[in-house]
């Protein structure tokens, strides 16, 4: 049910339709630019591979490429995600190819972190605890990780925070 504006509330409408303008949507740079339909190929493996090889570090050191800030807001839950993977229902091949997609993908678009949801397993307790043979593909995540089509693409792999899915989902920070 709608009525007609008042003589008062007409002129009021108009003097803040006169003050307001569009929204434009980005151009250039900040435009985002849509991602192609086909999977990786092999230009793109060829690409990841010229990338300069992950440097052994400490366990507690950060790589250079996180920042310590970043690590302080990772552990608050308030890290700027880029992206998103969700692998619910998908086998542990789909899900090693969408991975494997999503993240050349993030690189090439500049992306700087990728919220990887794995989910915690059909049987998995309510402590956090996996029964024998659940959460395949939490469990395979950080192997596929350490692969050496995917390890060039990849500064850090952290445990998402409640907010995010907690230990079911995992931020991936990408190199820059």
């Amino acid at each position: 049910m709608t009525r007609d504006l008042q003589p008062s509330e007409r002129e009021v409408w108009n003097r803040v339709t006169r003050t307001v303008s569009p929204r434009r949507r980005p151009h250039g740079k900040q435009a985002a630019k849509p991602l192609p339909k086909q999977g990786p190929t092999r230009e793109d493996f060829g690409a990841m591979m010229r990338l300069p090889p992950l440097k052994p570090t400490a366990p507690k050191a950060l790589p250079p490429s996180v920042p310590r800030a970043t690590d302080r807001l990772t552990r608050r839950g308030r890290v700027e995600i880029d992206a998103r993977l969700d692998l619910h229902g998908l086998t542990q091949e789909q899900a090693r190819r969408a991975l494997a997609t999503t993240l050349i993908r993030a690189t090439k678009r500049g992306h700087r972190c990728v919220l990887v949801i794995t989910g915690k397993g059909r049987n998995s307790g309510g402590d956090g605890q996996f029964m024998q043979g659940e959460g395949v593909l939490r469990a395979q995540l950080p192997h596929w990780l350490r692969e050496p089509d995917l390890r060039p693409l990849v500064a850090r792999l952290s445990e998402a925070h409640a907010r995010h899915g907690g230990s079911g989902a995992w931020y991936v920070f990408l190199r820059a």
